[in-house]
């Protein structure tokens, strides 16, 4: 992904004096926010149903999103890798490798890209209503929870680029931002395949499970505008 190889190249620039190596951080911290955050109004102008989509799966589906995450980070390059030499091994598959190879990259940065855009989303989206619930008045939108969200995720990296050139606490403020961000991506890269790319709604949380559909739930349940009515008293 651009923006963390970004932040590992920061990361990994030779050491020089506080100030310089500090206002150095703070930019490529505050380019890759606004890198980020151009793409995700993007997704909320053109694409804002897939990105609900995501960013719900997780948020109701969190341990779920972040094992199928996971699972797909350890079997990402041996599934590429035996589908290379399945065309290899064709004689007319060997022409296909190049192409394969690029669209897999596509498919994974976009799966990269969309997760921690989602993820983001479903942060500032908690954050909002947690406010909105004390009685402050903000205006719920996909852009504010964008904002919020992203702001929360560089924030770790805000510490790095401040005491990143301190000895010791910038080599744990590097790796508490590692940490965050490799979370934020497993869980955002799982999310986006259970919703197949923000297609598929099921393990968003906007269907309520059989056992929660009990006999009450449905009577007082209109369907298809027919208006609810009280159950009948008991003779």
């Amino acid at each position: 992904m651009l923006a963390l190889d970004l932040l590992a190249q920061l990361a990994d620039s030779p050491t020089g004096s506080g100030p310089a190596k500090t206002l150095t951080n703070l930019a490529g911290v505050v380019g890759v926010f606004f890198s980020l955050a151009l793409l995700g109004s993007g997704l909320v102008v053109f694409a804002k149903p897939n990105l609900e989509t995501v960013s719900d799966t997780a948020g109701h589906s969190f341990l779920r999103s972040f094992a199928v995450g996971l699972i797909a980070q350890v079997l990402l390059i041996p599934t590429l890798c035996l589908v290379v030499i399945g065309l290899v091994v064709s004689v007319v598959g060997v022409l296909l490798v190049p192409f394969v190879m690029a669209v897999g990259a596509l498919l994974v940065l976009a799966g990269l890209l969309g997760g921690v855009i989602g993820v983001a989303h479903a942060m500032g989206e908690a954050q909002t209503r947690r406010r909105m619930a004390r009685g402050e008045a903000l205006s719920p939108n996909s852009f504010r929870y964008l904002l919020v969200g992203l702001g929360a995720i560089m924030s770790v990296w805000l510490a790095w680029a401040v005491f990143g050139w301190v000895p010791v606490a910038g080599t744990v403020t590097l790796a508490a931002a590692v940490v965050a961000t490799w979370l934020v991506t497993t869980i955002g890269l799982g999310a986006a395949l259970l919703s197949r790319g923000g297609i598929q709604p099921t393990f968003s949380g906007r269907y309520l499970p059989m056992e929660m559909l009990t006999d009450e739930y449905l009577w007082a349940t209109p369907k298809q505008g027919v208006p609810a009515v009280k159950r009948p008293k008991a003779s």
